[in-house]
Parts: C-alpha cells; structure tokens; sequence
C-alpha cells in the first residue's frame, strides 16, 4: 500500500513538473491600450480580459482567447437568444397552420365555397333583419299615429303603448347594431380568407391566375361604409347635430324619430320615397361613439330600381364626407 501510495505521488509530482513546464513554454500574443503588440510568458493582469494568442515555441497559432464579453454584450446576446427562441416559435406555429390548411382544403375552390357559404349565411340573417326592421317601422308609424289622435281627442296615453313606442324604438337601435356587427364579421371573413388563399398558393406552388370574383366584383353596399368615428362626447354631439341635418335634408318622409341615439324617418310609402335612419352607438370601454347611415327604399321593384341609382349612392357616399367636414372644423 505505501509502495502504491508513493508511486501514486510520484506520478502526480511528474504530471505537475510537465504542466509547468508547458505553461512556461506558452507565449501569448497580446495588444495593449496603445494597439502595440506584445510577446510574452504572461499577459498584465490589466490586459487578461482582452483577446489573445497563444502561441508555439515555433510561433504558430496554437489557441485563442477571446475578449471577455462586457455586461452589455452578455445582455444583447440573451436578447438575441429569446428573439431567436420568439422566431422559431412563430415558425412552428406557422408549419402547423400550413398544416391544417392543407388538410382543410384540397383546392382552391374548396377554400373560396367555405368563405362564400360563410358570407351567405351572414347576408341572410341581415335580410332576415331588415325585414324586422321594415316591420317594426310600420308598427311604429301605427303606434305613434294613434297616440297623436288620443293626445288630440284629449285622452292619456295608455303605460302599454308608451312602453310599446320605447320598446320598438330599442328594438330598432340594437337591430342596426347588429347589422353593423354582422358586416364586420363579413370583412374578418374576406380578410382571412384572403391570408388564407395567398398562402394556400404559395405552399401549392400555384400562380394567381384564376381571379377571384368576390374581390373583382362590385362590393355590396354596407352600413360599414357610412360609419364614422367620434372621439368624445362634445364631438359626438357637434357631429349628431350634422346627422340631423343630413336626414332632415335628404330623407323624403317625415322625420318619425328624434332621439340622442337614433333619428329616423319614416318608412317609405312611395316609390320615390327615401328613408334614413341614423345611429349612434356609443362605445362602452372608452369616450366616443360609432355614427352611421341607413337608407331605405320601398320594397318595390320601382323602389328597388331608385336604390340602384347614382342619386342614392352619393346620399350613401356624402353622409361619410358631410360628417367628416364637421369633426374637422
């Protein structure tokens, strides 16, 4: 045991004598504050973060230390890291919506039926309600009519029918509010679908030859295309004032509704009848509001023809601009 002990010591001894040894044979390469260079056994312990060569008894480059990184630079390369790591998330999420899409639809008609089925279903449930709205217009002219000849018989107004007048009045408000919802779920559609179909052929490797109908056709007309934006409550009203004025100008039946949130005039009752109806919708996180226009024809096949008219698209078109011109005044 004491002979392994001192074999074991002695082995140590050598392997020691050997890393001294090499390390006094080690010649490092070093450049000072002043940019000279320098050859020595040892580097300045004020210059032993900076870069260096070590060298061979022959002087060839044997081994380089780099540069000690400063707080800075360690901090620049971790950023860098986690936008590198951000990266390759956003590439695999990516793969596998390509994925699913590919899956999902095997041509690119496959793909433009789904949005248009999508759209279809929409359109409809907006006919369904301006149906509803017609409806409660004509119940409303009904209602406000006879409480005008009670009011002038002499007699009070019956709690029903006040409350019958004010219900159809909310009916009316959110049933346009939920117009103009639906249509902004129409263009979340389209703009999707849109995504959807360049990056279908770009992973199909297919040119755009085919064009798509629904982007080079005529664009329905859209409560959206009337919406204007009010900041806060002193320009809502300023631009409410406008509202009014607009429908007193263009609307051809008379003025059935005045409040702070709806103006409406009544139903169409001719062929050259126009209706506009005015909303207000006020946003319910932040000041400000949603105003826009509707315009209503009799649903005739000559009423249907006026709607069609370059007269109705500019009272469609300058409602926009009328209300613009006064938030900016």
């Amino acid at each position: 045991m004491n002979r392994a002990n001192r074999l074991f010591k002695g082995f140590l001894a050598v392997a020691a004598l050997f890393a001294m040894q090499a390390e006094a044979s080690k010649i490092y390469r070093w450049v000072d504050a002043e940019g000279k260079v320098h050859l020595s056994d040892k580097v300045p312990t004020e210059y032993s973060k900076n870069a260096r060569s070590v060298l061979s008894e022959s002087g060839r480059e044997v081994d380089r230390v780099q540069k000690a990184k400063t707080e800075e630079e360690i901090a620049k390369e971790q950023e860098l890291e986690k936008l590198r790591a951000e990266q390759q998330r956003l590439i695999e999420i990516q793969r596998a919506k390509d994925q699913v899409l590919l899956r999902t639809f095997r041509t690119e008609d496959d793909l433009l039926m789904a949005r248009n089925g999508k759209l279809t279903a929409i359109d409809s449930n907006i006919h369904v309600i301006r149906g509803n709205i017609r409806r409660m217009k004509t119940r409303l002219a009904e209602m406000q009519q006879s409480a005008a000849s009670m009011e002038r018989q002499g007699q009070s107004l019956s709690t029903n029918l006040l409350k019958d007048i004010e219900h159809t009045r909310t009916q009316l408000k959110d049933s346009y509010t939920t117009i103009i919802q639906k249509e902004q779920e129409k263009e979340v559609i389209r703009n999707v679908a849109a995504k959807d179909l360049a990056r279908f052929r770009s992973l199909k490797n297919l040119r755009d030859e085919n064009a798509d109908p629904q982007l080079t056709a005529k664009k329905d007309r859209s409560l959206l295309d009337t919406v204007v934006i009010c900041s806060d409550d002193p320009a809502c009203d300023k631009a409410w004032e406008k509202v009014e004025e607009y429908v007193r100008k263009y609307a051809t039946t008379r003025l059935q509704m005045l409040s702070d949130v709806i103006i409406m005039s009544a139903a169409p009752v001719k062929d050259e009848d126009i209706s506009l109806t005015a909303s207000r919708i006020r946003y319910k996180d932040r000041p400000g509001a949603e105003l826009f226009m509707d315009l209503q024809c009799k649903p005739s096949p000559r009423g249907a023809d006026l709607c069609q008219t370059e007269q109705i698209e500019q009272i469609r078109v300058g409602f926009k601009q009328y209300l613009a011109d006064s938030l900016n005044q």
